[in-house]
């Protein structure tokens, strides 16, 4: 017994000397001590001089992940300080050690030693450190991951100028999509009180011609228009260390290209040198399923800017076809193209609903047989076709009728201005069709061809009148065959306190026209309006008075300039 405890104090030592010996012990104690001294998984690097640069930083940049495009490429991935990698060593004990590059560009490895890894890319590091590691642990298996990419200030200049916080996951585009919002060197305040000159402050920062210049010199054009279109890195790069991003303002005015006809986003588009017909299209993402590639216009303003160059271009021939500032592309559509064209049938019909009609073919008579005729209630004197008129010919028509105002001498007072153009909007969008003359005496002239948009409205017998003004008790005074206004007038309590008798007028129900009594008989659907007695203001009565004095004292002018000459 005495000889087993001997022996077992002799051990001890020689156990706790080989324990302490141990490699991959001392690996596993020195890495942890390592790690304790590094920056944590929260710490974070501030821009320089925020209030000055206005600076933008997304903060958690160290988080436990970060969005990424993908699976980072190991042969692109450039190699700096504060990547933050684990060194795997797996075999008879299993260890993972969590190593930093240092600022000098190194990872130190417990029991292996310092490995230069700055400006390596992700494979070429990889390969240096387990090769390194190899020749120590030679007999484990060894890994070198990337396990969270490190962040670094790039500087950014233009329009706005700052320090920016990065990875070099993160592309060019991250930081202008930060600074679109935010390109105007102008003061919010004073921005919003200058009205009058805030189309001249209005900036807009390039998306085409920007340059990112590297440390080493090198210089590389980012185009994001291009790298969506083509999806080409050189277009819109990471990011390293020692950038300068420039990003200039662009003016459209002065630097442009315009693409339209049958592409999918037609418009005006910045101008970048090298530009191609193949860029021309991109940039209006694309053609127009009825689009005819092989008929383009290139228009190319001449030298003395008066007049254009008209260039015919075919897309597969002429793709590398090169671009200049201020050209003009514009693609035609196919010829067989058909429109989407359909109007709508309601009302007593059979099959009330949307019906496709070819465009400029279509007639009032072929819609109603498409929605299967009409019901046994339908009545063709209050049956009504409805045009809606886009935007800009409604547009257009209304100046036009506001000049017509203008230099109407008929249109005086402010009550004519205002009785012509109620006049005018109640008459708009209806078309002036007789179906008893379409249907019961097959008047083509009445057949109107459709157009898109169309409503078709087939009503019924209302049976009623509608009485208002100056009434006792405006509103529905049942029909009845061959009554005058008057009938209706009394049927609604007779006349008001200060009615113009005189001026009372029939309104069609389907030409909304003013009839005086004696001159239309009353019909269903029809309404009679009583206006109240005018009283002349004195401003019109000193307008007229005025108007007369002119025209008398113009005569009397006259007769005294004959009488003088003879």
């Amino acid at each position: 017994m005495k000889k087993i405890l001997i022996l077992i104090f002799l051990f001890l030592p020689v156990i706790a000397t080989a324990q302490t010996n141990d490699p991959l012990q001392q690996l596993k104690n020195q890495s942890s001590n390592q790690s304790s001294n590094t920056p944590s998984g929260n710490f974070k690097i501030n821009a320089d001089a925020p209030d000055l640069f206005g600076s933008i930083s997304d903060g958690n940049v160290h988080s436990k992940t970060v969005p990424l495009e993908g699976a980072i490429n190991p042969n692109n991935y450039i190699i700096g300080p504060n990547d933050l990698f684990t060194l795997g060593l797996y075999g008879f004990i299993n260890q993972q050690v969590p190593l930093y590059v240092s600022p000098e560009g190194s990872v130190i490895i417990p029991t292996v030693g310092e490995v230069k890894v700055n400006g390596l890319t992700l494979s070429e590091a990889k390969s240096r450190v387990v090769a390194a590691v190899k020749k120590r642990y030679y007999s484990s298996d060894v890994s070198f991951t990337l396990t969270m990419p490190r962040t670094f200030l790039v500087k950014v200049t233009g329009l706005t100028q700052g320090t920016f916080e990065v990875m070099p996951t993160m592309r060019a585009s991250e930081i202008l999509k930060r600074l679109y919002f935010d390109t105007t060197n102008v003061s919010r305040v004073t921005y919003d009180k200058m009205t009058e000159f805030r189309e001249q402050l209005v900036t807009q920062i390039s998306l085409r011609n920007i340059e990112l210049q590297r440390k080493d010199g090198t210089v590389k054009r980012v185009d994001l228009y291009k790298f969506f279109q083509t999806n080409n890195d050189d277009y819109n790069p990471f990011f390293l260390e020692g950038d300068l991003l420039k990003v200039p303002n662009t003016l459209l005015q002065k630097n442009y290209v315009t693409v339209d006809g049958a592409v999918q986003l037609g418009g005006t588009y910045e101008y970048a040198s090298g530009d191609d017909l193949e860029t021309m299209i991109g940039l209006g993402r694309g053609f127009d399923m009825n689009a005819e590639p092989d008929s383009i216009l290139l228009y190319r303003p001449e030298a003395n800017g008066k007049n254009f160059d008209i260039i015919n271009l075919e897309y597969d021939k002429d793709k590398n076809f090169p671009i200049q500032n201020y050209d003009r592309i514009f693609v035609k559509y196919k010829t067989d193209y058909q429109k989407k064209v359909t109007v709508l049938v309601l009302g007593e019909v059979q099959r009330p609903g949307y019906y496709p009609i070819t465009f400029k073919n279509t007639r009032i008579k072929d819609a109603v047989e498409m929605a299967g005729g009409f019901t046994d209630n339908a009545y063709l004197p209050l049956s009504i076709v409805f045009r809606h008129y886009d935007k800009e010919y409604a547009l257009r028509d209304t100046a036009d009728i506001r000049l017509n105002m203008r230099a109407n001498d008929l249109i005086i007072s402010e009550k004519d201005r205002d009785n012509f153009w109620n006049d005018i909007l109640s008459r708009r969008g209806r078309l002036v069709i007789d179906f008893e003359k379409l249907y019961k005496n097959n008047d083509q002239e009445q057949n109107f061809v459709l157009e898109d948009g169309d409503i078709i409205y087939i009503n019924d017998d209302k049976k009623i009148v509608y009485v208002y003004g100056s009434v006792q008790n405006e509103g529905y005074v049942s029909f009845k065959e061959g009554a005058d206004a008057e009938y209706y007038i009394n049927m609604a309590g007779g006349f008001a306190p200060g009615a113009d008798e005189g001026n009372t007028r029939i309104i069609k129900f389907n030409s909304r026209g003013w009839y005086k009594p004696e001159d239309t008989q009353v019909q269903t659907g029809d309404f009679v309006y009583v206006p109240k007695e005018a009283k002349d203001e004195f401003k019109d009565t000193i307008t007229l008075i005025a108007q007369i004095s002119g025209v008398i004292l113009g005569i009397v002018t006259t007769y005294i300039l004959i009488n003088n000459n003879k």
